[in-house]
């Protein structure tokens, strides 16, 4: 469907803009959408709280504090610092350096997250990067390739807050190729399975290779 278009909005400083359709929002400062927004590019360098829906044609590009009322969509979402969405989260390729909430779902082909999660419904990617720094908690993640495992740096730590405990707590985790570290889950089911430190599963279902760490807690183990 093609979308009708009606010029580009500006933000600088204090403002807000209407809902509605754009070419290209830009926001430097603090800012208020007044309604559901689509766009074909959208960024911003501050604090913007939409009102609704947001939609980017191809890119969402941000170093701040979004929040939305309503789900975050794009072709590309790429955030420094703190995204709360009260919907969901989708993309093609979504990037977040620091502090990701929804609650909703997250949906990507390619995803990769540096900081904290809270997600109350299911991440669903092909391929999964999430680098822990804090406490994290997901319902559940499914996907073809996930790699779980703490945040070598510190570059977030604007947007998280500094926790002795890093740890991400979830139901359950399916995939054909899974990697973990300092992971609680009830259940992780996939072909090529490895349970690294720090972790505590309650069941593994396997197919094809599994590997626990020493120091990585299982209870049962399940070929399939």
């Amino acid at each position: 469907m093609n979308t009708a278009y009606r010029g580009s909005a500006k933000v600088m400083g204090n403002g807000s803009i209407a809902g509605g359709s754009y070419d290209s929002v830009r926001i430097m400062g603090d800012s208020e959408v007044l309604g559901p927004i689509d766009c074909d590019t959208f960024s911003c360098i501050g604090n913007c709280k939409v009102r609704g829906n947001i939609h980017t044609q191809k890119m969402f590009k941000a170093t701040g504090d979004i929040a939305v009322e309503g789900e975050c969509s794009g072709e590309q979402l790429k955030l420094l610092g703190q995204l709360i969405v009260r919907g969901g989260v989708r993309g093609r390729i979504v990037n977040v350096t620091g502090n990701l909430e929804a609650q909703g779902y997250v949906d990507a082909e390619h995803l990769k997250i540096k900081g904290t999660i809270a997600v109350d419904g299911l991440i669903n990617a092909e391929y999964a990067d999430i680098r822990l720094y804090g406490s994290c908690r997901v319902k559940e993640i499914g996907g073809r390739q996930i790699d779980i495992r703490r945040s070598p740096w510190m570059s977030v730590k604007n947007w998280v807050k500094s926790q002795m405990h890093t740890e991400l707590t979830v139901s359950v985790i399916e995939g054909d190729d899974i990697y973990l570290e300092h992971t609680k889950a009830d259940v992780v089911r996939g072909n090529k399975v490895h349970i690294g430190k720090g972790c505590e599963i309650g069941r593994v279902e396997y197919r094809k290779s599994l590997h626990v760490a020493t120091t990585a807690k299982t209870g049962v183990e399940v070929q399939l």
